[in-house]
């Protein structure tokens, strides 16, 4: 079952205040289906924090490692960037579960990820602890090095389970060893097990609530992500899977709408949107008629595989993340419908996650191309006037008269 942290509730009250400004815009512009999903987010969302409210009504007791029952430990507040830090831990953790599911040998990379994000983890838990670190040091060291800062009666975890994994790594990065499916299996299990005790005891906080979303740059694909988080957070996972969809289209027209005075598009565009070919009434089933048809399908396809490949996304993955959201249907006045299939219904919950770990490492991909948009801009600004020199080419250095 989900666990979700107390510390989730400024983040709710946050996306609250967001939605009623947006319905308040929705209502003077007359936008029935924004307000009626507005609406909908906004009920998922307060349940959600109502449940959050009573299921952390009181701060639960732990036991120490004395057999003593005590009160959890306070950790000093997070830092905006401690926070990031923990989700690029949650990303790297990610991405070594779904490198697991992968067939042999290609499975055996999730053994690199989960070391790198265990020592991620460690060097962010000093930080946040104030241990000074060596330049360099050894895996194993870690637990030695972090315990002084610890409460009395603390352990950090799994120090007999990672070193496992640490000579996993080694006989895999230094030997060639592949590691066997069982042993990926159990890394990943132990891995799982470190990170759920270990934040809780650093970080007081789940590690399940550290949202990767904060590793999104743009502001609305992260709004999006969050909101679809609050759906699935009360186990509403067809819309947390629409809001996922809603996410990564969001992040395409971003960079494929977005202009510059160089290009006068953007160059992520490949060309103008192509209308949808609709015949008339007495052409309806003609051949010429089928065979625009498909021309235009064919080359809205294309246009949108070329526009996805060129941001560095992974098509076929992308291809995978269509099958598992469901199709929206849009209308004139900003509705957004979720059109329901028995198959959407059967997605779980780890569908969804491998969706929106692909959402995020999308926008992180894609992020790339700001750089060229911030070159253009540099290079061309608009309205100002460019002065253009002609050279000629000499062909080698000092080869020219």
């Amino acid at each position: 079952m989900l666990q979700v942290s107390p510390k989730m509730l400024p983040r709710l009250t946050e996306l609250e205040k967001d939605l009623l400004l947006r319905r308040k815009r929705a209502e003077e512009e007359q936008w029935l289906g924004e307000i009626e999903g507005i609406d909908m987010t906004l009920t998922f969302l307060r349940t959600s924090r109502q449940r959050l409210h009573d299921s952390h009504a009181e701060l639960p007791s732990i036991w120490d490692f004395r057999g003593h029952v005590t009160r959890r430990t306070v950790s000093k507040p997070l830092s905006q960037q401690t926070i990031q830090r923990l989700a690029f831990v949650r990303f790297l953790h990610e991405q070594g579960v779904a490198q697991s599911a992968q067939p042999e040998p290609m499975s055996a990379a999730a053994i690199l990820s989960f070391q790198d994000a265990v020592e991620h983890f460690l060097l962010v838990s000093a930080d946040h602890l104030g241990v000074n670190l060596p330049s360099s040091m050894q895996f194993m060291q870690y637990w030695e090095k972090l315990q002084p800062a610890l409460s009395e009666g603390q352990v950090l975890p799994s120090k007999q389970a990672l070193g496992r994994i640490n000579k996993l790594r080694v006989d895999l990065k230094h030997h060639g060893n592949i590691p066997s499916s069982h042993a990926i299996a159990q890394a990943k299990a132990d891995v799982a097990t470190f990170f759920t005790d270990a934040t809780k005891m650093i970080f007081s906080v789940d590690f399940e609530t550290v949202d990767m979303a904060d590793l999104v740059a743009h502001a609305g694909v992260a709004r999006l992500l969050h909101e679809a988080h609050t759906h699935f957070v009360v186990k509403d996972i067809v819309s947390a899977m629409a809001g996922l969809a809603l996410a990564f289209e969001e992040l395409l027209d971003h960079y494929t709408d977005r202009s510059s005075a160089a290009w006068g598009r953007s160059p992520f565009s490949f060309g103008k949107e192509v209308p949808t070919f609709r015949p008339e009434k007495d052409e309806r089933g003609t051949p010429l008629a089928r065979q625009v048809s498909a021309l235009t399908s064919a080359a809205l396809e294309m246009r949108q595989a070329m526009q996805v490949m060129a941001l560095g996304i992974d098509y076929a993955r992308y291809v995978h993340f269509n099958v598992l959201v469901p199709a929206l249907s849009r209308y004139w006045n900003g509705r957004i419908v979720i059109n329901v299939t028995d198959m959407d219904k059967a997605m779980t919950v780890d569908d969804y996650q491998q969706a929106r770990l692909f959402v995020i490492e999308s926008a992180l991909q894609a992020a790339r191309a700001d750089a060229t948009f911030a070159r253009m801009d540099v290079q061309f600004p608009q309205d100002v006037d460019i002065d253009i020199e002609q050279w000629p080419w000499t062909g080698a250095a000092g080869s020219g008269d």
